[in-house]
């Protein structure tokens, strides 16, 4: 039984997805975030967790072609992939875990707006981030999101890990880096305001 796989298929199949806390009608904090750190539409992007984010929307239109979409519920793939219509057939969909799945291939980009700060287990962490470092491209960058550590302790029912730079920094195998950091406010459909930092990560090998 896999707890994290259920939750999140719970929450797609039982709740409008353009209401529950973590919706943005546009993902502007990761675009800025892919205009910063350069990436081109060339490049091959995956984004952790991906829900049914509207970023894949933003990416196809910016002319993204090698495009990863992974989650843990199918019923949030489904959701994007029939949201996305005509363009359905540009993403690779991947029904997944993080801290398990083995990608074919490399990644220029990897994003992950808030999958990180759910592992509340050391070996998950360590899984993810060795995960992270196999399948980020040498020269490659990723964007990670989580709570700031003003932000709210939990998320959908569910404890999360508050990071700032020092703390994110300890979560690191040591052929990664971290470049740079900045801090957003979320507006929650509720009204409610949630405090993230957004984290641009590369391999040492790259500086």
């Amino acid at each position: 039984m896999n707890f994290r796989k259920d939750h999140w298929q719970k929450i797609y199949q039982t709740r409008d997805h353009n209401k529950v806390g973590w919706y943005q009608e546009t993902p502007q904090i990761s675009l800025q975030l892919l205009t910063e750190i350069n990436a081109r539409p060339s490049e091959s992007i995956i984004d952790v967790g991906c829900g049914a984010s509207a970023l894949v929307d933003h990416l196809i239109d910016q002319g993204y072609t090698d495009i990863t979409l992974l989650d843990l519920s199918d019923e949030a793939l489904s959701a994007t992939k029939l949201r996305l219509g005509k363009k359905g057939h540009l993403p690779e969909f991947i029904c997944g875990d993080i801290t398990k799945i083995t990608f074919k291939h490399t990644f220029d980009i990897w994003h992950d707006r808030a999958v990180f700060h759910f592992l509340t287990k050391a070996k998950d962490r360590n899984a993810y981030m060795a995960n992270l470092g196999k399948s980020l491209s040498i020269s490659g960058r990723a964007i990670i999101g989580t709570f700031s550590l003003d932000g709210p302790g939990t998320c959908s029912g569910l404890e999360v890990v508050r990071y700032d730079e020092e703390k994110l920094r300890h979560e690191l195998p040591s052929e990664l880096e971290l470049l740079n950091s900045v801090t957003s406010s979320h507006p929650t459909p509720g009204g409610a305001i949630q405090e993230y930092m957004y984290f641009i990560i590369r391999h040492k090998k790259a500086g």
